[in-house]
C-alpha cells in the first residue's frame, strides 16, 4: 500500500496566512514543519503553577528592545488571577465602573434613537468589561468579529499573549513582524485605559507568595493540627507489632478503636494553639496589599473598625471609579464611536456616549419636597420615572390651594 497523499492545511503562528504542505515524499519541508510544531506548542496554555524566577523570566522578555513578547507574562497574569481575593477586588472595581446606564447624547441631553446602537447590546457589554481589564493586563485589541444587517452582533479580544500594545501589533510568530491593527481602525480596535503593561504585574508577587503560604498552613495542620497517637505494645513480636500499626492507621478520624490486651494508647496534643497566626496573618497582610494595589485601599473589602474610617475608604474606591468611568468614555468616543461611524452607523459629530444620571429616590424627595413647599409644581412622568411609581391622577393645583383655605378656616 503506498501512502503519496498531500495534504494542504492552514496554520498560524510561522505558518501564518502560508500554506504549509504536509506530504511524506517531501522530505525537505521537515523544516516547516518543524517550525510549525514548536510554535504551536510555545502557543499552548500551561497550567502548571507560575514562581517567581518565571515571573522574573517574563518581565525580560516583556521588556525587550528588540523582539518584546507579551505571551509569557500574561500566563503569569492568568496564575496570578487564580486567587479568590484578587478576583474579589478587581471585580469591584470593574462592576462600579462598567454597571452603570452608557447612553448617547446631544448637547448632553440623551438621544433616544442612538441609544438603541448600544442599550441592552451583549457586545457593547462585552466590550465595556474587557475594556476595563486593561487596567490590569495592559492594552489589548478587540475585534468586531460579527456585522449583520448594518449592527454590529458580536465582538471578541484578540489573546492578550498575542497582542503588544505599544506597537498596536498582532503578531503572527514569536521572533517576526504581525499585523498592524492601525490599517484596520474600523474592526481592530486598540484599547488601553492605562500603561500597556497592567497591575498584575505588580500583583503576582503578592500571589505568589501567598500561595505558599496556604501550602505551608496545610503542612502545618497535617504535622500539628490532629493530635498523634502513639500505641504501646508489651509484644517484642514484629507481627503484632505491625498489626496494631494497622488498626491505628484504619482508625482514621473515629474516637474509638479496638486494641489487643496490654495496649496503651497515649495521645499527644499540640500546645502550641497559636502556631497558625504565622501563617494567618501573613495571608492577611498579602491580601491587605493585593487591595491597596487594586482599589487603593482596605476596608471596602475588609471588615473595618469603624464608620468614619470606612467612609473615608469608600470615598477613596469613588474617586478611583470616577477616573475609570472618565477614561472609560474617552475610549468610547475616541475609538468605538468612530469605528462605528466607519462601519455604517448614522451617528452625529456632535453625538457622543456619556453615562446616565441616575437620581437617589430618598435624596432626591428631600429635594423635591422643597420645591413644592414653595409652590412649584412637578410633572406626573417626572414623579414616576424618579419614584418608580404608577400615578392615575394628579391633584388639581386651584383645589389644592381650596382645600387649604378650607382647612384653615376650620381652625
Amino acid at each position: 500500500m503506498n501512502f503519496h497523499q498531500t495534504s494542504t492545511i492552514q496554520l498560524s503562528g510561522n505558518a501564518f496566512n502560508n500554506n504549509l504542505k504536509l506530504s511524506k515524499v517531501t522530505p525537505q519541508n521537515i523544516e516547516s514543519v518543524t517550525k510549525t510544531m514548536v510554535d504551536m506548542i510555545r502557543r499552548q496554555k500551561r497550567i502548571w503553577r507560575k514562581e517567581i524566577n518565571d515571573w522574573q523570566s517574563a518581565r525580560i522578555l516583556r521588556n525587550s528592545v528588540d523582539f518584546p513578547n507579551n505571551f509569557y507574562l500574561q500566563e503569569v497574569n492568568d496564575d496570578a488571577m487564580m486567587d479568590p481575593h484578587l478576583i474579589a477586588v478587581t471585580g469591584n472595581r470593574t462592576l462600579r465602573t462598567t454597571n452603570k446606564n452608557f447612553i448617547f447624547a446631544i448637547d448632553g441631553k440623551k438621544d433616544d434613537e442612538r441609544t438603541k446602537y448600544i442599550e441592552a447590546k451583549q457586545w457593547f457589554e462585552y466590550a465595556l468589561k474587557y475594556a476595563h481589564t486593561t487596567y490590569y493586563r495592559g492594552g489589548i485589541c478587540l475585534f468586531i468579529n460579527g456585522f449583520k444587517d448594518g449592527e454590529i452582533t458580536s465582538i471578541k479580544h484578540i489573546p492578550f499573549g498575542l497582542y503588544l500594545p505599544e506597537q498596536q501589533m498582532i503578531i503572527n510568530d514569536f521572533v517576526g513582524m504581525g499585523i498592524d491593527i492601525t490599517k484596520f481602525d474600523d474592526i481592530l480596535l486598540h484599547t488601553q485605559l492605562s500603561d500597556e503593561i497592567g497591575l498584575l504585574e505588580k500583583a503576582f508577587p503578592y500571589t505568589c507568595l501567598k500561595r505558599h503560604s496556604w501550602g505551608s498552613w496545610d503542612e502545618f495542620e497535617e504535622l500539628f493540627g490532629i493530635p498523634i497517637r502513639i500505641a504501646k505494645v508489651a509484644s517484642q513480636s514484629e507481627t503484632v507489632k505491625n498489626e496494631v500499626a494497622g488498626w491505628l492507621e484504619e482508625m482514621g478520624s473515629a474516637s474509638y478503636g479496638v486494641f489487643p490486651t496490654g495496649t496503651e494508647i497515649e495521645i499527644k496534643e499540640n500546645t502550641k494553639g497559636d502556631a497558625f497566626n504565622v501563617f494567618f496573618q501573613k495571608i492577611k497582610a498579602l491580601d491587605a496589599e493585593l487591595s491597596k494595589l487594586i482599589v487603593h485601599q482596605t476596608m471596602t473589602t475588609d471588615n473595618g473598625s469603624s464608620k468614619a474610617q470606612g467612609s473615608v475608604h469608600e470615598n477613596t474606591l469613588n474617586e478611583i471609579v470616577k477616573a475609570d468611568e472618565k477614561d472609560i468614555l474617552g475610549w468610547l468616543n475616541d475609538v468605538l464611536v468612530p469605528a462605528m461611524r466607519k462601519l455604517g452607523y448614522k451617528i452625529p459629530e456632535n453625538s457622543k456616549i456619556i453615562v446616565e444620571q441616575t437620581k437617589d429616590p430618598s435624596e432626591q424627595i428631600k429635594i423635591d419636597g422643597v420645591l413644592m413647599s414653595n409652590g412649584y409644581v412637578l410633572k406626573q412622568t417626572y414623579i414616576e420615572e424618579v419614584y418608580g411609581v404608577e400615578i392615575e391622577s394628579m391633584p388639581n393645583s386651584n383645589q389644592s390651594k381650596e382645600e387649604k383655605v378650607n382647612d384653615s378656616g376650620k381652625d
